[in-house]
């Protein structure tokens, strides 16, 4: 797919559907320090970048592992359509597993897109990157934590983590449902 992402044929794959990406960009507009767990092939990001405007700054953190000693093809097309999207100016890249560079994203953010490691364990440890540095007020958007309808074989972990850890949570209202996607916001303290 690389090779034709590279010459225009196709673009760029998500598991984000269309209802979901317009839900990002409503609840990431006006933000300032943003988040995006899981960036794959870069179309969610380009989506809250856009949103965020040139006063934003999205951190975008992917594991992208090599390929056979080259370049992940994924993170290959994620730059591509950054440049493509016309968002590179927006983006920082952190390339790792998201506990493993933790440190070395901002102490806070007012929105975070978690779309990783969708095991019951991997939620789990977004969930507690989002606890330690999403600020209060701050969105955070949890792709494939509710089973769609349309979908009803759909089977992650992250759904069970959701409906037993986050969603009991009195820290957090839920705002929106969109597809597989839950919206919640920090309550002030």
């Amino acid at each position: 797919m690389n090779p034709l992402h590279a010459l225009g044929l196709v673009g760029a794959h998500s598991q984000t559907n269309d209802e979901e990406l317009s839900s990002l960009a409503a609840h990431a507009k006006g933000r300032k320090v943003a988040l995006e767990i899981g960036t794959h092939m870069g179309v969610s990001a380009a989506v809250i970048a856009k949103a965020l405007g040139t006063a934003g700054q999205l951190f975008c953190v992917d594991p992208w592992e090599p390929v056979q000693g080259k370049e992940n093809p994924c993170f290959s097309i994620c730059k591509r359509e950054f440049r493509r999207q016309g968002v590179v100016a927006s983006v920082v890249v952190v390339q790792g597993l998201s506990h493993e560079v933790e440190e070395s994203l901002p102490k806070s953010f007012d929105f975070v897109f978690l779309d990783g490691d969708h095991s019951y364990e991997g939620l789990k440890r977004d969930w507690e990157i989002v606890l330690r540095r999403l600020a209060p007020g701050g969105v955070v958007c949890l792709h494939d934590t509710t089973i769609p309808a349309a979908e009803p074989n759909r089977q992650h972990g992250s759904v069970d983590y959701f409906d037993q850890v986050i969603s009991p949570s009195l820290e957090f209202e839920l705002i929106e449902n969109c597809y597989s996607m839950n919206v919640l916001i920090r309550r002030h303290h």
